[in-house]
């Protein structure tokens, strides 16, 4: 009896009885796991006992087939678990891997009509499948073509069927994938693994997918593959009894295994399928779940993840030694090495890309602190890296040294520090060796610490090595950073003050603050000059004033300049801080920098530079407004056919506040004139062009009409709010013959490649009804509003609603700072409250998310009065807490459907 697609299919009662096996193991399985099973023993249940409902469904198959041909399948043929399947570890809703092998032809069709029918027995019980029905030749000249099909041969186990057909498919695996081509075998196995580069990814995940990102399960299961490789050995406790781990090594890979097996399995069981992505909720849930507790200086979902963060890091540390101590040069490498290879320090060697040394050597350059600085001096003064054997020596050298630092070992640190191009793969390399926390034993603290919000991408010590990259990148700058990083004289201390800024997070305290304290011991414990550690110290303080008040401050306010030139000091001070400043937005993460903050961070550069070298502020402000007039007018010169003066365009520009000229590029402030000299006192002019670089809209509104000025901001807000645009950006300004120029930055998710010309105007028009009272915002939201639409699920909430009141930085306005979650009509919301409560918004600055996000509004009383009573500052400050706080519990969700 044969079988074949002809055959009927099985009836429903026995379809429900095999999936039921299926859902009573996960429910067993779940009951071990909730009972406090470790993860990895819940992991083995799953495999046993699968494999045992995947051998019983497969002979079922068999059982409908004759003697004979059972007979025959069972002597030629083989079910063989591969992958993680053959591992013998699942994850509840892990694919199982499975290899149907066969080696007579006579029998294949049969075979693999059995395996068709078997395949779907297995999907219609609830088990995903990813299978192969291959020959022993077939698979065997596959691995050696496809990594991943080799490494997944590396865990093969044989399920059911002929024991010499699995021996067979193992032995010539061995020999004719492995033992005939192991440096081949590995770099497929590392390119397997990481196909973008020989060591993964270069930073870590704050969501990282606890199977696939770095230092995660797949690494680990690179640790083994190369084992088993090179000894045969294919497991940890393996790898120790060779030698290749120590025993605390095997210790804390054990423990990494457990960790992230016990998060894989937790994640599974909470979403019922397969999942792996360790999202901001999942971190949340898992905390609560493990009862860990919050520290004084940290949130309990922090102490998870930083734990995450060390086991993953123990992982990737091991996986890059093992991936690169057997890493295959190629012949043209080795040539170049010994042709261009020379002795440094009698015992080093250096090549073209790093500096090494005899392993009979290791023991002299690694005996002490001041060996191996020495050694890493050498390397940048080569611009080379150590090579990963040495790397490793020196990490297994570190814990034994005395953890005091000599004049000479800090010297030699500081002429690392000089450094630019090679600095921050040494600085990589020195944390990862541990030589650093010798150095600057405070940088302990901030390994794997996690900041639990949505703007930070990377752990504190990650972002920090991101900095200094970002930092020493800055040299290649065409612009003003480029030109700043030139100029600096003492490098060694700008690079410090990067390696520092961040270094006072997690204590429960303003990290800045108490980063000032620790850089003033590092400065000690170094030698630094006391000017030298002043310098240093104060960087590290005032690192994050820069970006504050360029991003959220008007930089054309002389008192606002002349608080931070104070506090700044020197010329010198100030271009390590822009730098610094700049490294530290760009590192936050790939979003985190902008045209538009560049522009400003170097606004504020060029203004205090003016203030702080000695020339008056007033000659400086009429060479900025004549060189905005000469820019203004060669655009003009362009456009129209009878351009004015640049004199007469000087004088118009007089008119314009500070912060317009500073923040709006001469092309749009050449359009703004051309439309006020067109208007007249009651039109309004409102234009929406796309930008397709941003994929973002600007609306400019332009009016001198009274009676639309007066809560123009608001209802402009409000309306594109009601038309479901994403407000990014708000700048306003008045100038002093009474008209108004808006402009809002928009994102349109209507239209993914930029809304037609017909959206724009139809927006402008509501815009243009909602000035002029025909219609009110309301109405618009009502006719708007998208039903059965589920509103943005915002992902965690951590961040506290402040609201603050400056009345000191600004002589003529006082400034309202809002931090709250960024939601639809959150804008809107707040602009209404300062309408009502007779505020007049002079300036605007939105989507200012360094930090936080934080909206910030310049205002004044509607008869022009700066608001300086202390009364009304705190009805001010509390109407508009009240409000928010109703509209960040349930108001906001009318935004939102």
């Amino acid at each position: 009896m044969s079988v074949g697609s002809g055959n009927p299919a099985p009836p429903a009662s026995a379809l429900a009885a095999n999936k039921q096996r299926v859902v009573e193991l996960r429910s067993r399985a779940r009951a071990l796991f909730d009972g406090g099973a470790p993860g990895v023993a819940v992991a083995i249940y799953l495999a046993e006992h699968t494999d045992q409902i995947v051998i019983a469904l497969f002979e079922e198959v068999l059982a409908t087939l004759s003697p004979e041909t059972r007979e025959q399948i069972a002597a030629h043929s083989a079910v063989v678990a591969v992958g993680g399947t053959g591992r013998g570890e699942l994850a509840p809703y892990s694919d199982l891997d499975l290899l149907f092998l066969s080696s007579r032809q006579a029998i294949d069709s049969e075979f693999r009509a059995a395996v068709n029918r078997a395949v779907q027995t297995f999907w219609d019980a609830g088990l995903k499948l990813g299978h192969a029905v291959r020959t022993v030749s077939e698979s065997v000249a596959l691995a050696k073509g496809d990594p991943q099909i080799a490494t997944s041969l590396i865990e093969a186990r044989k399920l059911w069927g002929s024991d010499s057909l699995f021996r067979t498919l193992t032995r010539q695996f061995r020999r004719r994938v492995v033992d005939s081509r192991p440096k081949q075998f590995i770099r497929d196995c590392i390119l397997a693994r990481w196909p973008d580069g020989d060591d993964g990814p270069p930073a870590q995940e704050l969501e990282p997918d606890v199977k696939s990102s770095l230092g995660g399960l797949r690494d680990l299961h690179l640790i083994r593959w190369i084992g088993y490789a090179l000894f045969d050995a294919r497991d940890i406790d393996s790898l120790r009894r060779v030698g290749e781990l120590t025993p605390a090594e095997a210790i804390a890979l054990r423990d990494a295994w457990e960790f992230l097996t016990h998060v894989r399995i937790d994640l599974h069981f909470a979403a019922g399928k397969a999942q792996d992505r360790l999202t901001r909720d999942e971190q949340l849930r898992i905390t609560e779940r493990m009862g860990i507790q919050a520290t004084a200086t940290q949130r309990a979902v922090e102490v998870f993840m930083q734990r995450y963060f060390r086991h993953a890091s123990v992982i990737i540390r091991i996986a890059r030694r093992f991936s690169s101590l057997y890493r295959k040069k190629s012949l043209r490498r080795q040539l170049n090495d010994f042709a261009f290879a020379h002795r440094a320090d009698r015992y080093l060697r250096v090549t073209a890309k790093e500096i090494d040394a005899p392993p009979r050597h290791f023991g002299r350059l690694t005996k002490d602190l001041e060996s191996i600085m020495r050694l890493y001096r050498a390397a940048a003064l080569y611009g080379v890296k150590p090579s990963r054997r040495l790397e490793d020596a020196i990490s297994r050298a570190v814990p034994e040294l005395p953890r005091d630092v000599s004049l000479q070992a800090a010297s030699m640190f500081l002429d690392v520090l000089r450094q630019s191009q090679p600095l921050p793969a040494l600085l990589r390399s020195m944390y990862d060796t541990g030589v650093i926390e010798i150095l600057i034993p405070e940088i302990a603290h901030t390994r794997s610490l996690m900041q639990f919000n949505q703007y930070h991408q990377f752990t504190v010590d990650e972002h920090t090595l991101q900095a200094v990259q970002r930092c020493t990148a800055l040299q290649a700058d065409k612009g003003s950073l480029g030109a700043a990083y030139a100029a600096v004289k003492h490098r060694e201390l700008l690079h410090l003050a990067v390696i520092l800024h961040d270094i006072g997070k997690g204590f429960g305290r303003p990290h800045a603050e108490v980063g000032f304290e620790i850089a003033e011991r590092v400065a000690r414990r170094l030698g630094l000059s006391e000017s030298a550690g002043e310098i240093v110290s104060r960087l590290v303080l005032r690192h994050l004033e820069m970006a504050h008040i360029a991003f959220r401050r008007d930089i054309s306010d002389p008192e606002t300049l002349l608080q931070f030139g104070h506090h700044v000091g020197t010329p010198e001070v100030l271009q390590m801080l822009y730098l610094l400043t700049a490294a530290d937005v760009q590192a936050v993460g790939p979003s985190a920098w902008t045209e538009w903050k560049a522009e400003l961070l170097a606004g504020l550069y060029d203004e205090a530079m003016v203030l702080l070298s000695g020339k008056q502020q007033g000659v400086h402000e009429e060479e900025r407004l004549h060189n905005i007039a000469r820019q203004v007018t060669e655009v003009l010169s362009v456009d129209v056919p009878a351009p004015t003066p640049e004199a007469e365009v000087e004088e118009q520009l007089r008119v314009f506040p500070a912060s317009y000229l500073l923040n709006t590029p001469p092309s749009s402030i050449a359009a703004d004139l051309l439309v006020m000299k067109r208007v007249d006192q009651q039109e309004v002019s409102i234009e929406g062009h796309f930008n397709p670089e941003t994929s973002t809209v600007e609306y400019r509104v332009i009016t001198a009409n009274p009676e639309v000025i007066r809560g123009c901001f608001h209802k402009l807000a409000g309306a594109l709010t009601a038309r479901r645009l994403q407000i990014l950006a708000a700048d306003i300004a008045t100038t002093k013959n009474g008209m108004v120029v808006d402009a809002f930055r928009v994102l349109d998710r209507d239209y993914a490649d930029g809304p037609p010309p017909e959206r724009i105007q139809s927006i402008a028009d509501s815009l243009r009804d909602v000035l002029f009272n025909r219609e009110n915002v309301a109405t618009l939201f009502r006719r708007n509003r998208r039903f059965g639409v589920e509103p943005p699920r915002t992902t965690f909430a951590d961040l506290p609603l402040r609201v603050q009141l400056d009345t000191e930085s600004s002589e003529t306005r006082t400034i309202i700072d809002v931090f709250a979650h960024d939601r639809p009509g959150l804008l809107y919301t707040i602009s209404c409250v300062i309408f009502e409560l007779g505020l007049s918004v002079d300036l605007a600055k939105i989507a200012t998310n360094f930090d936080q996000v934080v909206d910030v509004f310049y205002v004044v009383e509607n008869d022009g009065r700066k608001v300086v009573d202390p009364g009304r500052v705190r009805q001010i400050q509390e109407t508009l807490y009240h409000a928010l706080g109703h509209f960040d519990r349930d108001g906001h969700r009318i935004f939102s459907s």
